[in-house]
């Protein structure tokens, strides 16, 4: 059976378990009689055998006849009463663990979701909250079935105690064959989840970058890449279904050596009349009842480990914590007043903490200015303004705003100042109404309207079938570039956030696009302290100042012209930006 470990396991679930004790007891409770209702059938062919068949009465097979509907009647409403009161604890158990996961999973900091796979995640939503809901239904089988098992046992040690000595021979091997079963099926039910994860992050990034998929013609590496997860799950889910199918059988076959010695010793009793054809008929009825019990707790007790190996699997999650923590006792952040300061900072992504992405960095960015950032791809740009939101944590050095570091704010107070708008725009499959509300959750129609118009998107808006009802798509596929852009601008308005960073916002737009798009922007920066970042260097000509970003150093500072007179590494990069590329045709 189900061992000690595996039990504490189990109990981690009590916090969910117990607001629904009331339904489960009730439920229990009606095992009991079902349990009772489920031994009859022994008695009832003792009673057909001895008093009607033998000795036949009108009488009694009328009483019989009434008995038997009056039985199935009671059956239907205990049974019933036990199920139904259990699925609904079970369903109602399923869908807190779900919430309360997936907020948790929310609340982690972002590097927990570059280290997990996605398709991982949402496997431990879904596929294992369902073996969980296996092994908290099996709490019926848990009561129902021994004290089937009992009153069973009952009965036949009443009718003869030696073939009921018989029968205790059975006990140990059954023993072993419930705990081999359960510690190996554990083992590979583990392997099937974890195989799962990676299957469904296959299906999510096959999905998601379909235009990708279809435009490199990847569908073949997508497919053998889903076909080889599957025969891994396959060939794990075959090891656990071997064990699961050679676990029942093998209980019936050596419940066959015990009902061979039945058959021998209780044909013996009823040759030299030391017991009734009924009560031997009644014992064997009994017996073959018996093992129904002894078979049910060996699939109960599998159920019990693949639920113990889920709730590992689940707490697992729950046992991470963020990286991102608040103060004690932290501050609001009510108003920006003067500036924002990095002052010596360096970091490093915690999954590799011995590489710097930035280091040493000082910084001030005074408000109502637009600072341009600018480098290489990878010299650290991104980085550096995701520490402002506090994406991610700065690893030495402090950053301020209005000369109080931001680790002592509250993380929701801080974000609520603070708007992005980037290149990699997510919009939700939703309505363009939803997706813009998404700036403001407590905005109101004439407010996200009022976004739109200001971000240059009521005229694609208005000339959809549906308006600001049209659900765009997973992603916004239904939109261009240039109109989901927009929305993430109009997003950007709604926020009214004086602090606004732009990270390659107009970079994946094509001309005509981004002549749109960059007055959006303009609009948006005013009265704004924004951080801008860019690769095409005419974005940044007029910001008030421009920092040079290589290998994670301010290498430069200063305004477009000052740097060109430098002629340092700002002047090279603008020098790349004018050279026409060379043609890649042949001739």
């Amino acid at each position: 059976m189900i061992n000690l470990t595996r039990m504490k396991t189990l109990l981690r679930l009590k916090p969910y378990v117990m607001p629904h004790w009331r339904l489960i007891a009730l439920s229990s409770l009606m095992a009991i009689p079902l349990a009772a209702i489920s031994a009859l059938p022994a008695k009832i062919i003792e009673y057909v055998v001895n008093r009607v068949l033998i000795n036949p009465s009108e009488s009694r097979l009328i009483l019989f006849s009434f008995g038997l509907i009056g039985m199935f009647a009671a059956n239907f409403v205990v049974r019933f009463l036990h199920y139904y009161l259990l699925r609904i604890a079970v369903i109602r158990i399923n869908q807190r663990i779900k919430t309360d996961l997936f907020e948790h999973i929310m609340g982690l900091s972002a590097d927990y979701f570059t280290q997990q796979r996605t398709g991982a995640l949402m496997s431990r939503i879904t596929n294992d909250t369902q073996f969980i809901d296996g092994g908290i239904a099996s709490i019926s089988s848990l009561i129902k079935e021994p004290f089937t098992f009992g009153f069973l046992f009952y009965y036949a040690l009443n009718k003869s105690w030696k073939l009921t000595l018989i029968t205790m021979v059975l006990l140990p091997p059954l023993a072993w064959v419930f705990s081999a079963s359960g510690r190996n099926l554990k083992r590979y039910i583990g392997r099937m989840n974890d195989q799962n994860g990676l299957t469904m992050s296959t299906l999510q990034e096959g999905f998601s970058g379909i235009r990708v998929v279809k435009a490199f013609r990847l569908e073949k590496y997508l497919r053998k890449k889903f076909r080889d997860h599957c025969d891994v799950f396959e060939r794990f889910y075959l090891k656990s279904a071997k064990l699961e199918e050679t676990s029942h059988p093998l209980v019936e076959l050596l419940s066959s050596f015990v009902l061979a010695a039945l058959l021998f010793v209780g044909g013996l009793q009823v040759l030299d009349r030391s017991m009734n054809p009924g009560d031997l008929l009644g014992f064997f009825t009994a017996f073959f009842l018996m093992t129904n019990p002894l078979r049910k707790m060996n699939e109960t007790n599998l159920k019990l480990h693949t639920a113990a190996a889920a709730t590992d699997r689940i707490f697992e999650v729950f046992d991470w914590k963020s990286n991102l923590t608040e103060v004690p006792n932290p501050r609001p952040f009510t108003t920006f007043q003067s500036s924002i300061e990095f002052k010596n900072v360096t970091f490093s992504y915690p999954d590799h903490p011995e590489r710097e992405v930035l280091s040493n960095v000082t910084l001030s960015i005074p408000k109502n200015q637009t600072i341009a950032l600018v480098g290489a791809s990878g010299s650290g740009k991104s980085s550096l303004v995701n520490l402002i939101p506090r994406i991610f944590d700065v690893s030495k050095g402090a950053i301020s705003i209005d000369g109080t570091d931001i680790r002592e704010f509250t993380l929701d107070t801080l974000r609520d100042h603070i708007a992005v708008v980037s290149q990699d725009v997510f919009l939700f499959n939703d309505t363009i109404l939803e997706n813009i509300r998404c700036g403001k959750l407590s905005a109101n129609e004439v407010d996200i309207y009022e976004a739109a118009k200001k971000a240059h998107a009521l005229e694609f808006i208005e000339k959809l079938p549906e308006g600001f009802n049209t659900r765009i798509g997973d992603r916004g596929q239904k939109l261009s570039g240039g109109q989901r852009q927009r929305l993430s601008i109009a997003r950007a308005f709604l926020r009214e956030s004086p602090i606004l960073i732009l990270d390659e916002a107009t970079s994946a737009l094509d001309t005509a696009s981004e002549r749109v798009v960059q007055d959006a922007l303009t609009e948006l920066m005013e009265h704004r302290t924004t951080i801008l970042i860019a690769h095409r260097l005419t974005t940044i000509q007029h910001a008030s100042q421009i920092h040079v970003i290589k290998d994670g150093r301010i290498i430069e500072r200063g305004t477009h012209d000052q740097l060109l007179e430098l002629n340092g590494e700002y002047s090279l990069l603008n020098r790349m930006a004018s050279t026409p590329s060379p043609s890649l045709g042949v001739s």
